[in-house]
């Protein structure tokens, strides 16, 4: 990323920045959803997207470590990875499943 960069900071502390932005942005949808003020189908968009930002985030992380904490943070991030492609999925059938609940008379 260019503007980085240009103002010197490192992948790595973009990383964590990023990280710890989405680990929140997860607690508050976590929040909301367990108070119920959130619908499962928004909570599993957030959680898609916010796990593919932590995947990005975490090999962000992993240009500033190397040997095995390397191999764990990026072990870390591919399952990120993993739980943001379920999500998506789960939250794609959850859309599917109620567009087809409403058309059906």
């Amino acid at each position: 990323m260019v503007v980085p960069t240009l103002l010197g900071i490192t992948d790595a502390t973009l990383g964590a920045g990023l990280g710890v932005a989405w680990l929140v942005v997860l607690g508050i949808a976590t929040y909301r959803y367990v108070r119920g003020s959130q619908s499962r189908e928004q909570f599993q968009a957030v959680v898609s997207v916010g796990a593919f930002w932590l995947a990005y985030s975490l090999l962000q992380i992993s240009t500033a470590v190397s040997g095995v904490p390397e191999i764990l943070v990026v072990g870390l991030a591919a399952g990120f990875f993993l739980t943001g492609i379920v999500a998506g999925i789960r939250w794609w059938d959850s859309r599917s499943t109620d567009t087809e609940e409403q058309t059906t008379p």
